[in-house]
């Protein structure tokens, strides 16, 4: 069931809040003991406010278009009366005293925030310990929104809140199966959400398609998002092969067909010139890294609880010490040109059309942790690298649903451009014409 659905069936007085709470409840206890995205439930708490909601159904009132709806929120974002833990040992046990920004808008719209779901520690990593990928419990979901995405892909809850900075909204969402937005930087407030990377640091939405993703960034930025759903006239830069560096072939096959059924839809197609996307990771990295850490000392985080860092963390910290001022000053020159050049590129397009990730998901035996001579952990530098690119450009990038692997691992085809309604409108006419986004994982009789 999607939110809209959802949502239209409790004004039409089909559902109640308490019914769409108890179901999402139910599946939590029946799938999550094995897929662990959930870390905390104010179960007695939501299960009031959805009480509550339903008597104002009943009475004719709804609050707004989420009125009823669960949704789920990443460990990094604070939600009234639990602790926002990062998934982390390195931060107090203290419940939140105020909803974030973002939170208070879901709430105001009728949103049942259901609990909050797991990240990699401090959103830096991918592969979301110890969150399990719906379509095989033996993969990574990918991150740092991982909890976020299991969630909705499992059937957890209809929608989630993530963040993202550098793609830890877009992988997890590509790699679960389900749709994700990056909206601009200055669209949805981030306060009262732990940072990574100040200026490339993002807050949004994950949920079964576009029609959601629209209507949750309506909510979460206060502005209107329309979204015709046609892909005629658009103008669609694709990126060729060889600039996306290393590709699964699988990946690629399914990407290119994505961009046959848009121009089959109306949209024009090129080649566009941009630079090589392998050639952002090394700079991405020294900046990343050098803010990452300037964000904890200033917190009082390190290294005063060094101890208290899982080890991958530790090892990110011990490369960004090594780090100097020119070296940070020499990666932020690097990226401004890398940004002329791909901002150049796009000049005669209104999106960029490529894979989200290079793979679907990997293995969890395979996920290295272990940074490596450019600061970070190789799976991380493999799956943020065509995400990445456009955190820097501060543009707009969707995620959806585009085919399987041959093992029934999902794809996805990331839409980049200026602004979130032209990404989503064209992401909307995508999946009007395919049904990638309906699939849904055959979990394992876990009870």
């Amino acid at each position: 069931m999607t939110v809209h659905v959802a949502a239209q069936q409790v004004r039409d007085r089909k559902l109640t809040p308490l019914t769409l709470l108890e179901r999402s409840l139910e599946r939590i206890r029946e799938v999550d003991p094995l897929l662990r995205a959930f870390v905390a439930i104010n179960e007695d708490g939501v299960r009031d406010d959805a009480i509550e909601l339903t008597r104002e159904a009943d009475a004719g009132r709804v609050r707004g278009p989420l009125h009823g709806v669960p949704i789920a929120v990443k460990d990094v974002i604070d939600v009234r009366g639990l602790p926002t833990r990062g998934g982390s040992a390195a931060t107090e046990s203290n419940a939140a005293r105020a909803d974030a920004p973002a939170v208070e808008r879901l709430r105001a719209a009728g949103a049942l925030i259901v609990g909050k779901v797991n990240t990699h520690e401090f959103a830096h990593g991918v592969t979301t310990p110890p969150t399990r990928n719906p379509w095989d419990p033996q993969r990574i979901p990918g991150g740092s929104s991982g909890g976020s995405a299991v969630a909705v892909a499992s059937g957890q809850c209809l929608a989630a809140l993530g963040s993202d900075t550098g793609g830890s909204i877009r992988v997890p969402a590509a790699l679960c199966g389900v749709s994700g937005l990056r909206s601009l930087p200055r669209d949805i407030p981030v306060g009262g959400i732990l940072p990574f990377s100040p200026r490339l640091d993002t807050c949004g939405p994950i949920a079964r398609d576009a029609l959601d993703l629209a209507l949750m960034f309506e909510i979460l930025s206060g502005t209107p998002c329309p979204i015709p759903g046609s892909a005629m006239g658009v103008r669609v830069g694709t990126v060729a092969r060889a600039a996306l560096g290393e590709l699964d072939d699988e990946v690629g096959d399914a990407v290119e067909e994505a961009v046959h059924v848009l121009a089959a839809a109306g949209a024009g197609v090129v080649t566009a010139d941009v630079p090589p996307f392998p050639a952002w990771s090394a700079p991405r990295a020294v900046y990343v890294l050098a803010d990452f850490l300037d964000v904890h000392r200033n917190a009082g985080w390190y290294p005063q609880r060094l101890d208290r860092y899982g080890e991958e963390l530790a090892s990110y910290f011990a490369n960004a010490e090594r780090i100097t001022p020119e070296a940070r000053a020499d990666a932020v020159r690097e990226l401004e040109v890398l940004e002329r050049r791909l901002r150049a590129g796009m000049a005669d397009v209104d999106v960029l059309v490529l894979p989200t990730t290079p793979i679907a998901a990997p293995l969890v035996d395979d996920c290295v942790h272990r940074a490596d001579d450019e600061g970070r952990a190789p799976i991380v530098g493999t799956l943020m690298r065509l995400c990445g690119p456009f955190s820097w450009c501060g543009l707009a990038a969707v995620t959806v649903p585009c085919g399987m692997t041959t093992d029934g691992l999902p794809i996805g085809v990331q839409i980049a451009g200026r602004d979130v309604s032209t990404v989503l409108n064209l992401a909307a006419a995508y999946q009007a014409r395919t049904a990638h986004h309906l699939r849904e994982p055959a979990l394992l009789d876990i009870r």
